[in-house]
């Protein structure tokens, strides 16, 4: 038996096992049958030819909790519960190509594999649920293949409404521009934590406009000065997130800069979390100034 038991971890661990056998394919169907009578036909009585009478699931619960047990008895309870719902509907596929089947002996299989559960509600779109990997013992009694045990683990219940698009990673466009930026980027919050206002706003254009997700939009530099030398200077520093920096040349007037950066205030230990910034760099009679700044957090 621990000869069975390893070589089967071997085939399980090495995915070495080919999946067109007769032995796959039945208890692909039968895989494929039971959902179909949980959540189509409700059929309840074919069950009978799937399930052993000894039959129990259980289900992971995470690290937090035990897993608990579910007889057949009250599996099917459960089924018929689904059944009698009908204005939910529910629907569960299997992850392409993740569907194994491995024997033990002539009269015992596991099976492994992920799902997904899906339901609609009355006038809703539908919406996942529910992914799991599950792993079976299936026992053959006479003719049949019967599923003994499941294990459900796992469980994912929470999924975003979409997937966050993820960019390529940055390559600059120019690397003599982006270089330029970032040494600009450099001297101009160096004169920031220095409370150097005199050189700070010969590296602003008259025209600034400075845009604050939670302060709003301020259009005047000498008050944008004001608020620095008055909430910032001898109290606030500001902390480059390194390779952060993207530049992107903007043809005929100059760059936009995007990175993010932290701030320390004295008064409060560490730093702030990494917020997003972007600047305007507009390039006039061998000059960059900035005319645009937007801060994000």
């Amino acid at each position: 038996m621990r000869i069975k038991t390893f070589i089967l971890a071997l085939l399980l661990a090495n995915g070495a096992m080919a999946q067109t056998t007769p032995l796959h394919n039945e208890l692909a169907r039968k895989d494929s049958l039971l959902f179909a009578i949980a959540m189509g036909s409700c059929n309840l009585q074919a069950l009978d030819n799937i399930f052993t009478k000894d039959f129990v699931m259980y289900h992971d619960n995470g690290y937090g909790n035990p897993s608990t047990a579910q007889p057949y008895a009250d599996l099917l309870a459960f089924i018929k519960k689904t059944c009698e719902s009908k204005p939910v509907k529910m629907r569960r596929e299997v992850v392409q190509q993740s569907l194994q089947t491995f024997p033990v002996s002539e009269r015992e299989a596991t099976q492994t594999g992920v799902q997904r559960f899906f339901v609609t509600p009355p006038g809703q779109p539908e919406r996942q649920v529910e992914e799991s990997k599950f792993f079976r013992t299936w026992r053959k009694e006479g003719p049949e293949w019967k599923l003994a045990r499941e294990t459900d683990y796992m469980v994912k219940n929470s999924f975003p409404a979409e997937v966050r698009y993820q960019p390529e990673p940055y390559t600059p466009p120019s690397a003599e521009l982006h270089a330029t930026i970032v040494r600009l980027d450099s001297i101009y919050f160096d004169t920031y934590n220095n409370c150097n206002i005199e050189k700070m706003a010969s590296m602003m254009s008259d025209t600034l406009e400075f845009y604050h997700d939670r302060g709003g939009l301020s259009t005047s530099k000498t008050e944008n000065l004001a608020s620095i030398r008055k909430n910032i200077c001898g109290k606030v520093t500001r902390e480059l997130v390194k390779g952060s920096i993207e530049v992107y040349p903007i043809a005929g007037y100059g760059a936009v800069e995007i990175g993010y950066h932290s701030f320390r205030n004295i008064a409060e230990p560490g730093v702030s979390r990494p917020s997003k910034f972007i600047v305007l760099w507009r390039h006039a009679d061998n000059e960059w100034k900035i005319t645009r700044v937007v801060s994000l957090h």
